[in-house]
Formats: structure tokens, sequence, C-alpha cells
């Protein structure tokens, strides 16, 4: 594993975006039996989810972010230097959402534009990204926005990831800051295991036909093709639930620190029952992870900074403090956990 600290900046905002169509499990009679949906929808603490309505993209719901979070901080759109986007389902192959956004909001040429095509641990990774960027005072100004639209990608008869999966975006804002207490990060990539999360098709090498459209049935029952998301659950659970613990545990090593020292642990919203297993093998008090997937569903790199922001609202409050573990993990196989230190971090309403 690599590690890194990144001194001399803050984290000022975090706004979301969510689309406005709600999906309950239930209603998903024809992908499996009443008795089944609510067995899993228990399990995975999923009974409902945000779904991104006919024309909404992940673009659309990246800039309702952005916009959100300059309604609600003090920073300006001429004081933006740097725009580092993450998505795995952006508007065109080319050119990446950092341009359609710029564009969108009217930022100056002098900006940089960023594009990472990253998951699950799509937020910490662009944290380390843009902490670097802006750690030496070059850039003084930078946001990270994060969303997908998954659900696009999954087969409307997968009897797993149906339930599972939900669409979202956020936004955060990170400046270049000399009384900032930075951050420290590590994180690993077990790219062995990259196809055990993937969409085959749909790609240079393998472009959408009439043959990549043909929906199999897979040995669980499920319905997919080729250009739909393959998950072998088995494997990310065993991926997640051995590397996660121990890159949380290595980040508190490298900043000499134990679990009582962080104020709140922030994993990756995969689902309740793994977030609940990883919280169990680290000996965390329920308190301090908040598990928030209900209504929302998996959300891919966007569901760390989702769950920061409901967790705030929840506790009647637009602000936050204290000492933050974020981890996310998934695609690639990969996972990154950051350690940061927050002072009253904005968040906005839903």
């Amino acid at each position: 594993m690599n590690k890194t600290s990144i001194p001399n900046i803050s984290m000022r905002g975090i706004a979301i975006a969510l689309p406005q169509e709600t999906e309950f499990n239930h209603e998903l009679s024809d992908v499996l039996g009443y008795e089944e949906i609510e067995r899993v929808s228990q399990t995975i603490g999923i009974y409902s989810r945000r779904v991104a309505g006919e024309g909404v993209t992940a673009f659309n719901l990246m800039s309702q972010a952005v916009e959100n979070l300059l309604k609600t901080t003090n920073i300006r759109k001429e004081n933006i230097d740097c725009l580092v986007c993450i998505t795995q389902t952006p508007d065109y192959l080319i050119p990446g959402n950092s341009f359609l956004l710029s564009h969108q909001l009217g930022l100056e040429t002098k900006v940089l534009t960023l594009d990472i095509n990253a998951g699950c641990a799509g937020f910490t990774h662009g944290l380390i990204v843009l902490g670097k960027l802006i750690n030496n005072g070059d850039i003084k100004c930078g946001l990270l926005v994060v969303g997908d639209t998954l659900t696009r990608l999954v087969n409307p008869q997968d009897k797993t990831e149906r339930l599972l999966f939900g669409d979202g975006a956020a936004a955060c804002l990170l400046e270049f800051d000399k009384q900032g207490k930075g951050l420290t990060a590590c994180w690993r990539t077990i790219a062995d295991d990259y196809n055990k999360l993937i969409v085959p098709a749909g790609g240079i090498k393998k472009p959408t036909t009439e043959h990549t459209k043909i929906v199999k049935i897979q040995e669980d029952g499920s319905h997919r093709s080729e250009n739909d998301l393959i998950m072998d659950g088995a494997a990310v659970f065993s991926f997640s639930i051995k590397e996660v613990p121990e890159i949380v545990n290595l980040a508190l090593k490298n900043c000499n620190l134990i679990n009582e020292d962080i104020d709140l642990f922030i994993f990756h919203q995969a689902n309740k029952f793994m977030v609940d297993y990883i919280r169990k093998k680290l000996k965390l008090s329920e308190e301090k992870v908040p598990i928030l997937v209900e209504g929302i569903g998996n959300t891919s790199s966007a569901s760390i900074p989702i769950a920061i922001n409901r967790y705030a609202l929840n506790q009647g409050i637009n602000k936050i403090s204290g000492r933050l573990c974020l981890t996310g993990f998934g695609v690639g196989l990969s996972l990154s956990s950051i350690i940061i230190e927050v002072e009253d971090l904005i968040v906005t309403p839903m």
C-alpha cells in the first residue's frame, strides 16, 4: 500500500444532487417475488432508491450539485482554478464531463479541467489528486465533482443489482490554506480482479452490436447482456471485507491515531450488510459509522459525500467539524482511505 500526506488544504463545503424519481423495490415483482424482495431489501438496507428519469444524465446531476455548492459557500466562479470530475457514466465518450461543466458554469479559461474514470473509490481517489494539485499553492481553489447514473447500466431484469444501485452526484470544495490541517491517505489497487465489476461491451475494445445486446440468463437467474453492468458479488464482498479493514488500520497507524480519535468513519455506502460487517470487524461503534443507503441506494463515487450530507442533516446541523476517516472501495478493484480534519464544513439541504 502507498501513502501520502497532503498539507495546506481545507475542505470547505459539500453539496449533493439527487434525481427526483424514487423507485421502490416492492414495485419490482416482475424481477423477484415479494418474499425475496423483502429478504434482500432487509439485508442490504435498501427499500427504495433515487433513479434518474429519462433525459437526466450524470452531467445534469453534477451540474446541479455544483450550483448547490455555489449557493451555500462564499466561493465565486471566477475563483475556481481547477475542476476534477469523476464519473463512469459520462455524457460523451469525448469530451469528458469536466469540459461540459466548465462550459455550463461559465468558468474562466484559466481553469484546469481533469476527468477520471473511477468508481466507488472515486471520491477518496479524487481528494488525493485534487489535494496534490492544490497543496503547493499554485492552484488555490478546486472543485471535486463526482456522480453517476449507474442504473442505466443495470439490466431491468437483474434481480441482484436492480435492487441495489441508485443515481446521484456531489460537489466538494477544496482550498489552499496554510493553516489547514490537510489530509493523509493510503491506497491499494488489485487490478488482477478488474473484471469482477465490469461492463464488457460498449467501449473501443468491444463496441456495442446487436450481438452484445442479447440478454442471457445467468447462473443466478438474472438477465444480463454484455452491455450491462456485471458484478461478481462474492468476489467484491471478499475483497471489501478483507482489504477495507486493513487499509483503515493502516490509515490510522500512519497518523498515530486509534479508533477513538476519529469522530466519524464514512465508508462507501455499498449496502448495509457490507458496511456493518466492516464496522464489526474494525470494532467500531454504530454511532461512529453512519449507514445511509435507504432511499438513495449505492451511488458509487457519490456515496461518501452524500452520506456526509445526510448525516449532518439528520443531526439537524448544516456544518460539520471533527476528524473524519473516509474510505472508498470497489471498481478496479481499488480502495483508498483518507483521514481529514474539517472545521465548519458546510453541507447543503437535499
